[in-house]
């Protein structure tokens, strides 16, 4: 299929033009790369993500209000609206509050207790918050609370760090629960009882309910539960009850073991499903590890062209994937765009992308060159554009159509990867035409004047001899 054939329009002659435009966008998203700097996501920076599953549909207000309440980000709404993925920075306090304390073990030898600890300036934490995970001997620390403690005066610093890491991912647990408690709301009476929403677990759950009522009046209340919430189905279909009552509702159970669920349950509004923490030493190794490999591919693709076409060729080819790199980032930037793993990935793709179009233009431009014709070397870039011009737009334009689709039905989690790739293949397909072959063009006339210098300098060289011959015979 073939949109234009035989078209010859002149693209080179806008060459220049275009790398002047070129060269100051990557300028100024250079600028706003060095004042701004990137939205980096908890993937970078260190955080928690937790999902969150609700008994009703999550509205614009809720949305407001738990972001008012709460420093999060709230990623996406999924599942009827019900379900969201709340993200917070911040785990990098966790390595200042090790190190803070690993200082003061050294100056003082031994803690005597977790409050000399609580007053260490820098560490923000209470005597409690430390006492869920440290004590100041071993003995303690395999007492009431065993393997949930460790001794600080002994725990190496990897330990101190990963501890109050978790410190802080709990606290930060703690303090969503209350807002998303105020927002959605906590059932009358609910101190004090266990929440019917929040296991996930059908056995588990069983056993709860066992506790208090007959096993058989546990059993099938346990299993219309589960039927209900289908639990041990995939997690994504996971639901959550309305109201306590839901638990009995098309089975037969004592009315005592009625009264026992409303005395020790209730159903709560929302459950906190999971959580995943990333610390930000990982996050670190997680940025080394990106830039390496964009590096290395940089690297591979110069190897490549250079071997396949010419040295000039490859050096071009990679200022054309900085170019469309460099400015997908600034927009990314300028638009506030979080930059995660995913989006990672999205610039990689860009990079294959784009070199696989600068080779297809390089490939056309030497079998056109091997066909001998009389022509220039901007008559060949403009012919072997050309000619695959239809092939550009195909691929462009079918790429494009289905990531505006992903950009606008697939969710907030994958509009940054969708924006991504829609820019960065235009800006793939701008600079395989006005940046490659532009270039290619550039350096084809700067040899063409070298050359022709050259030649004009050794010609008047000849000319001077010949004078001064003529000169000597007289």
């Amino acid at each position: 299929m073939r949109l234009f054939q035989d078209t010859n329009y002149n693209f080179i002659s806008l060459g220049r033009p275009a790398l002047i435009f070129s060269a100051a966008l990557m300028i100024a998203s250079a600028v706003l790369l060095f004042t701004k700097g990137p939205n980096f996501g908890i993937d970078f920076t260190g955080g928690v993500k937790i999902d969150v599953l609700t008994n009703r549909r999550v509205t614009v207000s809720d949305l407001e209000k738990i972001r008012g309440a709460a420093p999060v980000e709230i990623h996406s709404v999924g599942r009827a609206e019900r379900e969201m993925l709340i993200s917070q920075k911040g785990l990098e306090k966790a390595d200042d509050y090790a190190a803070a304390v690993v200082k003061a073990r050294r100056q003082v030898g031994r803690f005597k207790s977790l409050a000399e600890v609580a007053a260490i300036p820098g560490v923000d934490l209470t005597e409690d918050d430390l006492a869920t995970v440290f004590a100041v001997t071993t003995e303690e620390a395999e007492g009431a609370k065993g393997a949930l403690r460790i001794d600080i005066n002994k725990a190496a610093p990897d330990n101190i760090r990963e501890r109050i890491q978790q410190i802080i991912v709990d606290k930060t647990v703690t303090n969503l629960s209350r807002v998303l408690g105020e927002v959605f709301g906590v059932p009358a009476g609910a101190a004090g009882k266990l929440d019917i929403n929040g296991i996930e677990d059908a056995e588990l759950l069983e056993e709860e309910l066992a506790r208090y009522m007959p096993p058989a009046d546990a059993a099938a209340l346990a299993r219309n539960v589960a039927r209900q919430r289908k639990l041990g189905a995939q997690a994504e279909a996971t639901t959550l009850l309305p109201s306590l009552e839901a638990a009995y509702e098309g089975v037969k159970v004592s009315a005592a073991a009625k009264k026992a669920l409303a005395d020790n349950f209730y159903a709560g509004t929302f459950a906190i499903r999971g959580t995943e923490n990333i610390g930000p030493r990982v996050s670190r190794q997680l940025i080394g590890l990106a830039m390496k490999a964009l590096g290395f591919a940089l690297l591979a693709m110069l190897a490549y062209i250079a071997i396949r076409f010419k040295l000039t060729s490859g050096v071009v080819a990679i200022i054309s994937l900085i170019h469309d790199v460099l400015i997908t980032m600034g927009l990314a930037v300028l638009v506030g765009i979080e930059i995660d793993l995913t989006v990672v990935a999205a610039f990689l793709t860009v990079v294959g992308y784009s070199i696989n179009d600068t080779v297809v233009t390089y490939d056309r431009i030497r079998e056109d060159a091997r066909q001998g014709r009389k022509e220039t070397y901007r008559g060949l870039l403009n012919r072997a554009i050309n000619e695959n011009l239809s092939r550009t737009l195909i691929t462009g334009t079918g790429s494009l159509a289905a990531l505006l689709i992903l950009y606008f039905l697939g969710g907030e989690a994958l509009r940054g990867f969708a924006f991504i790739l829609w820019v960065g293949i235009v800006l793939g397909t701008y600079s395989s035409i006005y940046v490659c072959a532009a270039l290619l063009d550039e350096i084809d006339n700067f040899r063409t004047r070298r050359r022709k210098g050259k030649l004009e300098a050794k010609v008047a060289r000849v000319q001077v001899t010949k004078k001064v011959r003529r000169r000597k015979k007289r």
